[in-house]
C-alpha cells in the first residue's frame, strides 16, 4: 500500500457551542497541514511519528472518526443501540500499517502474509453520532521487528485528543509476517473436509434436516443486540444446523468506500449469527465478541477492493469454559480456502449486564 499526500475531508458534525469548537475556519485541516499529512488510507489518515533502523520500526498513525470515508464505517455499527467502533477497524489499521512498515523496511520485495493475531478489546470505544467538532481521534502505535522474510509487529490502539494526548487505551493485537505458502499447505490438508461439510449442510437443508435463512431474516437475528447498516450486511443465504453453518457472502461496498472494515466484518458474521441463533429462545442473554486468535488472508485485495466475487464461508462453533463459544471460520473462493479466522470467540452475557456495560440511549 503506497502513501499519498492529500487533504482529508471531514463531515457529519453537529452544531456545538463556540467554546467546544477548536476549528476557527473550514480551511483548517483537523489532522495537520497539507504539507505534512501522509495519508495511508481512510482508517490511517496521518503518520504522526515514524522511526526506523534496518530491522526495526516504530510508528504512530492518527485518524479522525469524522473523516468522510471513516464516519460511515463507525455510524453503521451499533451494539445495544450504542454506536461502537468495530474491532474490524482496529484490524484494518493493523493491516494497513503492517504493509506500510514492510514496504518501508523491505522496499522492492513482496509483502508476506499478514496474520492479525490475539486481538483483545478490553474497552470498546463509543463513537459520537453525529461527530462534534473537532471530532474524535484514534491512534495506532506499532513497533515492528523483522527477521529476513518474517517478523512481528505489536499494535496498541487508543483514543486521543487532537493534540495526541491519550484519553484511553482500547485494544491490542499482534501482526505476524508469515509465509503464504505455509498457509496454503496447511489449508490444503483440511480444505476437502470443509467442502464436504458445506455439501452435507446443503443436502440436509433439502430434506429439512438443516435450516435455510435468507439475508433479511438472518440479520433480524442480530438485531436483538447488533444493528448493521446496509454495507455491513454482506452475509446472504445461511444454512445451519445448531452451531454449524455455512453462508454465501457478497460485499455491498463501492469504489468510494473504506472497504476493509466492512469486508472483515462481513467475512465472519456467520460465527456471531450461529451463537445468537442457537440461543434465540433465551432472550435474556446475548453473545458478544471476545476477539480472535488469528486472521489470515491470501489475497489482501479481497479486503481492500470493490467489487468482489462471491465468497462462501463455514464454521463449527464449539462450547468452551466460561460461557464461551469458539470456532474457526473458513472463507472459500472458487472452492478453495483463501482466508481463515482462527479461534474467533463469543461470550454469553446476561442482557442486564449488557445494559450496564452499554446502556442504550434514553428515548427523548
Amino acid at each position: 500500500m503506497s502513501s499519498v499526500t492529500t487533504t482529508t475531508k471531514h463531515v457529519h458534525f453537529t452544531n456545538t457551542p463556540k467554546s467546544a469548537q477548536s476549528i476557527s475556519t473550514t480551511s483548517n485541516l483537523l489532522l495537520g497541514t497539507p504539507s505534512t499529512t501522509k495519508r495511508l488510507s481512510g482508517s490511517c489518515q496521518q503518520v504522526i511519528e515514524e522511526d526506523y533502523t534496518e530491522t526495526r520500526a516504530r510508528i504512530i498513525v492518527r485518524s479522525c472518526l469524522a473523516d468522510s470515508q471513516l464516519y460511515p464505517v463507525i455510524s453503521g455499527h451499533k451494539c445495544n443501540k450504542v454506536t461502537l467502533v468495530p474491532s474490524s477497524l482496529w484490524a484494518d489499521m493493523a493491516l494497513t500499517v503492517g504493509a506500510y512498515v514492510w514496504n518501508t523496511l523491505r522496499p522492492h520485495t513482496d509483502v508476506p502474509g499478514l496474520n492479525v493475531c490475539d486481538m483483545d478489546v478490553p474497552k470498546s470505544l463509543i463513537a459520537q453520532v453525529p461527530q462534534t467538532q473537532p471530532g474524535q481521534f484514534v491512534e495506532i502505535e506499532a513497533e515492528a521487528e523483522l527477521e529476513g522474510e518474517l517478523g512481528v509487529m505489536r499494535c496498541k490502539f487508543r483514543s486521543v485528543y487532537p493534540d495526541g494526548s491519550k484519553i484511553q487505551d482500547h485494544a491490542t493485537c499482534l501482526l505476524r509476517y508469515e509465509s503464504r505458502e505455509d498457509w496454503k499447505q496447511d489449508w490444503s490438508r483440511f480444505g476437502h473436509m470443509v467442502k464436504n461439510s458445506i455439501k452435507a449442510l446443503q443436502e440436509k437443508a433439502m430434506t429439512s434436516g438443516a435450516h435455510r435463512m435468507q439475508s433479511g431474516l438472518a440479520y433480524k437475528v442480530f438485531e436483538s443486540f447488533v444493528t448493521y447498516s446496509d454495507k455491513y450486511r454482506g452475509m446472504n443465504e445461511v444454512v445451519f444446523d445448531g452451531l454449524e453453518g455455512t453462508s454465501s457472502v457478497e460485499f455491498k461496498t463501492g469504489p468510494e468506500d473504506l472497504c476493509g472494515p466492512y469486508h472483515l466484518d462481513n467475512s465472519c458474521h456467520l460465527s456471531g449469527f450461529l451463537c445468537n441463533a442457537s440461543d434465540m429462545g433465551a432472550e435474556d442473554n446475548v453473545y458478544i465478541s471476545e476477539g480472535w486468535q488469528g486472521f489470515k488472508c491470501l489475497n489482501p485485495e479481497m479486503l481492500t477492493s470493490s467489487p468482489q466475487s462471491k465468497l462462501t464461508n463455514y464454521v463449527l462453533m464449539q462450547p468452551k469454559p466460561k460461557s464461551i463459544l469458539r470456532g474457526d471460520v473458513y472463507i472459500l473462493k472458487d472452492d478453495e480456502v483463501v482466508a481463515v479466522w482462527e479461534g474467533i470467540a463469543f461470550k454469553r452475557l446476561p442482557r442486564r449486564v449488557i445494559n450496564i456495560l452499554l446502556p442504550p440511549p434514553k428515548k427523548i
